[in-house]
């Protein structure tokens, strides 16, 4: 456009047609304008000075080389992906843009990357996060606690799905570690692993049966292995009751993690050996002892044999034998001459026997008793035949006798029909006067008694 301003060649004064008077406003927006145009994508190195940190999680700060200085300011979203900590004196590479603050016309840079000059961020990180540990005691040999001598319960923090585990458990198998394993299953690197760490570090040493811990994972690189370069794992392990093994890694890889713990092994396997070299010591020094055992015993029974070999045959005991075989032909001779003794009195003692039991035998009552019964027997039966025979005869005449008494019985008349009317006092009624009317009586008949009542009398 015609006679517009270029506000980085404005041109002498005296050539413009008519003055164009910007207010300071204008100014500053104009400015704004060229730099977010010109400067929103730059890459800026210098050196940190004059270091701020806020509250709000806003770091203000300024960068400055050789000849000069520019404000700079890393807001809290940016900050907080920071993985060192800015500080006085410190030489970065940032990435940002730069802007006008209009209200006060001063300009800044906004960085939203920041990287430590000559070293990795992460690097920088754990350098600083070491030196800050090392400062507060967190490393010294002092605070370092032995292990167990004889660990019962180990607790291991990793991933349950790791090659660290595995290679944990075949340690101690192979070993023949005689402890419990208690894992806390953990996520060993990304977001929020370092949390789950601390966590399980905090959960094992509450329980009051875990002796010892493992914090551990394979190998990997800075990055796979930043979680325990964490600040929270590190006082986690600090603050453990119980010592802490960290096995992280390879051996060329240290952590914070390293550093703080008790002991430091080489790699997860390594952790795992020095839980079990106790209990295969142990077992090493058991064996070895009971070989010492036994070669001592085996010494002793051969020098003991050795003196009993030259004991008898030593002459006094040569004689004590001696003595010893007389003594033992005069026992074979008394025994000899005791048997025969003793089987002479047996032979004497059976003769006796024979002469009083013929005697027994010929006074023995049932001997006597049986003939007697034989006796009887002979006796009852010459008896019976004349007793029987008389029996007979008598029979018969009884017979014949209580035929005729039958026939004269007023049974017999009974039975043929006729019956005998008897008064209560049981006379015998022969005539009707000896009854009245309405009195009772009775009438027998040949199989029972019938009561009656006359109720009228008449002659034939």
């Amino acid at each position: 456009m015609a006679g517009a301003l270029d506000p980085l060649n404005p041109g002498p004064l005296e050539s413009t047609p008519g003055r164009r008077v910007l207010s300071v406003s204008q100014v500053n927006k104009l400015v704004a304008g060229m730099l977010g145009e010109h400067f929103s994508d730059v890459w800026i190195e210098g050196e940190i000075s004059n270091f701020r940190a806020y509250a709000s999680g806003h770091r203000y700060f300024a960068l400055k080389d050789e000849g000069s200085q520019l404000q700079a300011v890393c807001f809290r979203h940016s900050a907080q992906r920071l993985k060192f900590e800015l500080e006085d004196g410190l030489q970065v590479v940032a990435h940002g843009r730069l802007e006008v603050y209009q209200p006060t016309g001063k300009y800044q840079v906004i960085l939203d990357v920041i990287e430590p000059k000559g070293l990795g961020a992460l690097q920088k990180a754990f350098e600083q996060l070491k030196r800050k540990l090392e400062k507060e005691g967190l490393f010294a040999a002092e605070r370092k606690r032995p292990l167990p001598s004889l660990p019962r319960t180990v607790g291991i923090v990793t991933s349950p799905s790791g090659a660290a585990i595995h290679d944990m458990l075949k340690t101690l198998r192979l070993h023949k570690a005689q402890v419990k394993v208690v894992l806390f299953p953990a996520q060993v690197q990304g977001e929020g692993a370092a949390e789950q760490i601390a966590e399980g570090v905090a959960t094992l040493c509450a329980r009051p049966d875990v002796d010892v811990i493992i914090v551990g994972r394979g190998g990997g690189s800075i990055e796979d292995l930043w979680s325990f370069n964490e600040e929270a794992v590190a006082r986690a392990i600090a603050a453990s009751r119980v010592p802490v093994i960290s096995g992280v890694g390879h051996e060329t890889d240290f952590t914070i993690a390293d550093f703080v713990a008790d002991v430091r092994a080489a790699t997860p396997t390594a952790a795992a050996q020095l839980v079990a070299r106790p209990w295969e010591e142990l077992e090493t020094r058991l064996s070895d002892t009971a070989g010492k055992l036994l070669e001592a015993v085996e010494q002793l029974l051969f020098e003991k044999q050795q003196a009993v070999d030259e004991l008898t045959r030593h002459r006094a005991f040569e004689l004590v034998a001696a003595d010893l075989a007389n003594l033992g032909h005069r026992v074979e001779r008394m025994a000899s001459a005791a048997e025969g003794a003793a089987r002479a009195s047996l032979r004497d003692a059976v003769t006796v026997l024979t002469v009083l039991d013929r005697s027994l035998n010929s006074l023995n009552p049932v001997a006597r008793i049986l003939r007697q019964k034989v006796a009887l027997q002979a006796l009852v039966a010459r008896l019976e035949k004349p007793t029987l025979a008389f029996l007979f005869r008598q029979n018969v005449r009884l017979g014949q006798a209580g035929a005729r008494l039958d026939a004269l019985s007023p049974l017999a008349s009974l039975g043929r029909g006729y019956s005998i009317c008897l008064k209560p006092d049981g006379s015998i009624v022969s005539r009707i006067g000896e009854v009245e009317v309405g009195e009772g009586v009775h009438l027998r008949v040949s199989d029972g008694a019938i009561d009656c009542r006359v109720e009228r009398t008449g002659e034939n």
